[in-house]
């Protein structure tokens, strides 16, 4: 069911804005959704002789690594759906990160949110044929401007459904990242609990998703 399947993707979006700004507002301005910078500051922390960094940096990349890896690795073994599991692995980060002290290093903070987030990454791919990414914006703004050019500029109204698939899939995941902002201003770290909350969502529809498939199969 496609509503079901945008529906799924759009919450998805909606979790990474909230725990990608929670990342960046509790450990000094650091993004968990993503490795570039962190790669990048593997090279400087090396180059800098600065060992402790490179340490805890080269940590989080393996556990980047490591949950991409378990994405391949666990569909042939185990029969479970991976969304689910992605989920499950979003709501322990929230719950986890939540309980860090302030003091905390901020890239050892980011740890549960690095492999959570990769894992989320490989879990949820897009909707509807629309490839895209529910764990930061850039690409999904790159395909919204294309594809808004191509109805605007060049009067292709068949691109339509792309806009407003990828104009949604931007505004989900703002509408995250507005919501853990200023939960974070009242609360501090501990909004990351709140995100507990489209979890539950999420894994409330990934499991309809899971019936109407396997309802399916059985009617053929």
């Amino acid at each position: 069911m496609r509503d079901l399947s945008q529906r799924i993707h759009f919450n998805m979006a909606f979790i990474g804005g909230y725990l990608g700004v929670h990342a960046i507002l509790s450990f000094s301005n650091l993004l968990g959704n993503a490795q570039t910078s962190n790669l990048i500051s593997m090279v400087t922390s090396l180059l800098s002789g600065d060992w402790q960094q490179l340490l805890q940096r080269t940590g989080g990349m393996l556990l980047y690594m490591a949950a991409t890896a378990l994405t391949v690795y666990l569909p042939p073994r185990l029969h479970w759906d991976l969304r689910l599991i992605s989920v499950a692995l979003d709501a322990a980060a929230a719950l986890v990160v939540g309980c860090f002290p302030r003091d905390i290093p901020p890239v050892l903070g980011l740890y549960p949110l690095f492999f959570a987030m990769a894992f989320q990454w490989n879990s949820f791919s897009g909707a509807d044929g629309f490839v895209s990414s529910s764990i930061f914006s850039t690409n999904n703004l790159r395909q919204f401007t294309m594809a808004v050019t191509e109805v605007w500029g060049n009067h292709d109204p068949s691109q339509l459904p792309k806009a407003a698939f990828f104009g949604r899939t931007l505004l989900s995941f703002h509408a995250g990242v507005a919501a853990s902002f200023l939960l974070w201003q009242a609360l501090g770290p501990r909004s990351a609990w709140f995100a507990l909350l489209p979890c539950g969502s999420a894994f409330f529809w990934v499991s309809a998703d899971i019936r109407r498939k396997k309802r399916g199969k059985a009617a053929l």
